[in-house]
Parts: C-alpha cells; structure tokens; sequence
C-alpha cells in the first residue's frame, strides 16, 4: 500500500485495510483423543508369524537342552529320577538286576560297592544296592579299569574310551586318528593311559592327566601292548607286549618314566601271554601270565618268577591294600583239585591251600579269600582255615570280598550279595 504525502492513517484504518489471516492448528491448543484399546486390532497373520517364532525358538532351547543333556536323557535316568527324586522311593537293596544281557567276569569290581559294564551300559552301586551311575555305551567288547574312585571304559578293538569316577562319567573320546585299542590303564590322581595301533609302529601309549591333557607318548616298535599299569603318582607305568617268535609267542616288560624318551628297563617274559600286571607299591609291580607270574621289584631290577609247573591257572586276584596275590591253580589240568596259593609282593609263596575244588572264581581282602564253586561261595583266612560256606544262586559266575565277612556275586541276571557265612 502507498502512503501519500500530507495523508494520515491511524493504526486502526491500516489495520483494517490488511488482509484477515489465515488461522493456524496447533496441536497444542487441540487436545488430542486417547486411542481406545478396544479399537486396537493385531492381524491374524501377525499372531501367526508370533506363534511360530515362539514355537522355534521353544525347538530350539529343546534341541540344546538335549544335547548338552544327552548322556543323562535316557530311559533308565529319566525313569529313577522319577522313582526317587520325585517320588522319594528308595531302592529294596541286593539283589539287583542287571542292566544289558551279558557282564564279563573281569568287568565286575568291587570297592565299597560294586560297578560293572555290560555289554550295553557301566553301571555303578552303594553297598546298599542304589545305583550312583548309569552311562549307556555302543562298545562291542567294553573293559572296565578301576583304581578307587577313578574308572575308565574302553571300547578293546574299538576306538572309544570314557573315563570318571564311581558318580560320573565323561562323555565318549576317540583315540587320536580312530586307532584300535589294545589295552589302557587309570590312577588314583586321575591319570590314564590309552595303548592303540600307530602308523609304522606295532602299538603306541598315551598318557594323560586328569584335565585330559596328554603328558606322554611311547612307540613300541617290537611288541603289541596287551596289559599296562600307571603308578599312583601318575609318572611311569610298566607296559607289557607280547609278540611272535618263530612260531612261538614271547613276552617282555618295559618300565617306563615319564621324563625319559626311552624305557628305563626291560624284562623277558619267557613264553608267556600276560594276563594282568598291576602296582602293589610304587617300586613292586605283580605280572600275571598263561604259565607263571612274576614279581618285580622296580628299585632293585629284582624279577621273580612264581612257575605254575604243570599246574593250569584257574583264576588270580590282586590285593593293592596288603601287596599280595593269590591264585588258583588246577592240580588236575581240568578245572578240579585247586591249590591257592597266597603270595607276597616279593614272589615268596605265605601258605598253599590245597583243595578239592573246582575253583572259578577267587577274592582276596586282607586277611580273606573267597572262591567260588559250583554256585558255592566258600570263605578262608590266609592261614587256610575254613570259615564257612554260603549258597552264591544260580549262574554266579564270579565273587568279589566287599569286607572280612561280607561278598558281592555276579551272576547271570543279577548281582547277589552274601551278607554271612555258616
């Protein structure tokens, strides 16, 4: 608008004289409407897509959960968890069924209870008859080792192996490669040792820790390992082999130290096949053949052989808390007329106990053996006295002393246990 000259315009007229504005909305001078709930709709598509998400991810954490939990997932746990954690049930005590169909005589071992593997899980039990451990396994020819607490279970021919104690077990390993295994051993302090095929040697050791940290390795180009021994403190083992000889089997020891490369010593076996060897002290060593035993004293390179003549080893049993070894060896050649023979840790023969049975399996436990026959259970003391008899049941194939007057019976279904002898 232009003003001209000598004209006046008060503020009113040029107020009225301006364009009216146009009114502006603000947000803040209109209240808003709260949005009712009731009018709020989620698709059915989208509560679709939010179930499946949920139902995954449920999957999922199963999926994991299970597979960190698949040793303890099983039937027989599941089923005792509700027996006895749920429902509070105890056990009725010996005697106890048998998981699996088969138990080898050797795979039954007795130490304030007992714990065998079978051909289809290691099971171990209390002095009460409840079970402290279950782990199925998929060994064709499983060999259970023990040393107080500390078990080990390997796959012979195989290539798996489980190591633990009495309460737990470890998952399944594999030897390095998948080798076969000949044969392995466990201490105390939780050392173990595995002895497998090797490229371009007949068979090689493995030591390990308890972390499952190998600390040693041995190849043994000559002999195939059959038996070996760890000490307790875990720093040397004797390995045993056995290997052809111009149409004939030979044997030998090798003592082993853990700090060295090579074996400290070695010992001819003869023509024997080792059947066992373990520590009764750390310098003394027990070795059990086909056709004698033989003591070895670490310290001095002392080797003594015990010779069963013409007589045929029916069974032997080792006893670490007393150093001593007791067989059971068949006058007759057939099984019958047994002679016990209780011997100390330096080869020397205490007391012969001649029998007129057929002994199949034997115990030693302090002062105590026991042996088997016939589904009989008969009890001795060191000095040859009878102590008395019990009925071991049908198919008992094997006997393990417990305490002084007390034994635990393998049988084909079942694991008995004697509670006295008259």
């Amino acid at each position: 608008m232009k003003i001209k000259k000598g004209q006046r315009y008060s503020v009113q007229n040029v107020e009225k004289r301006k364009k009216p504005k146009r009114e502006v909305l603000s947000y803040e001078d209109v209240p808003l409407d709260e949005p009712s709930s009731d009018n709020v709709e989620i698709s059915k598509t989208a509560v679709k897509r939010i179930i499946i998400v949920v139902v995954i991810m449920l999957v999922l954490g199963l999926v994991v959960f299970a597979i960190a939990n698949r040793d303890n997932l099983t039937p027989e746990k599941i089923s005792n968890w509700v027996k006895y954690d749920l429902l509070g049930s105890s056990d009725t005590g010996y005697p106890v069924k048998i998981i699996g169909t088969n138990v080898n005589d050797n795979n039954f071992v007795c130490d304030s209870g007992v714990a065998y593997v079978s051909d289809t899980a290691y099971v171990s039990l209390s002095s009460e008859g409840n079970e402290l451990c279950y782990n199925r396994h998929s060994f064709s020819k499983p060999i259970i080792n023990t040393d107080g607490e500390k078990v080990l279970v390997y796959n012979l021919g195989g290539s798996g192996y489980a190591v633990g104690d009495k309460k737990k077990l470890s998952a399944v390993q594999t030897t390095k490669d998948e080798k076969y295994i000949y044969t392995g051993d466990v201490a105390t302090n939780g050392y173990y040792c595995i002895v497998s095929e090797t490229n371009g040697y007949l068979s090689k050791i493995f030591v390990y820790n308890a972390d499952n940290e190998q600390v040693f390795a041995y190849s043994f180009a000559d002999y195939y390992i059959n038996a070996v021994a760890l000490n307790n403190t875990g720093t040397g083992c004797v390995a045993c082999g056995v290997t052809g000889d111009n149409g004939s089997l030979s044997s030998i020891a090798y003592v082993l130290d853990f700090e060295k490369e090579e074996p400290v010593a070695t010992y001819s076996l003869d023509e024997n096949t080792v059947y066992d060897v373990k520590y009764l002290t750390s310098s003394k060593v027990c070795i059990v053949a086909s056709g004698s035993a033989f003591t070895l004293d670490i310290g001095s390179g002392n080797l003594k052989q015990i010779d069963y003549g013409s007589m045929t080893l029916t069974a032997y049993d080792i006893d670490c808390d007393t150093d001593c070894l007791v067989l059971s060896l068949s006058r007759s050649g057939d099984g019958r007329l047994c002679s016990i023979q209780y011997i100390n840790s330096d080869g020397k023969p205490i007391k012969v106990i001649d029998t007129k049975r057929s002994i199949e399996s034997i115990s030693l436990y302090k002062n105590r053996i026991a042996i088997l026959d016939a589904g009989e259970c008969c009890l001795y003391d060191t000095e040859g006295k009878g102590l008395g008899k019990s009925d071991a049941g049908t198919g008992a194939k094997s006997v393990r002393l417990e305490d002084l007057n007390r034994a635990y019976v393998l049988g084909i279904n079942e694991i008995r246990k004697i509670t006295e002898f008259k």
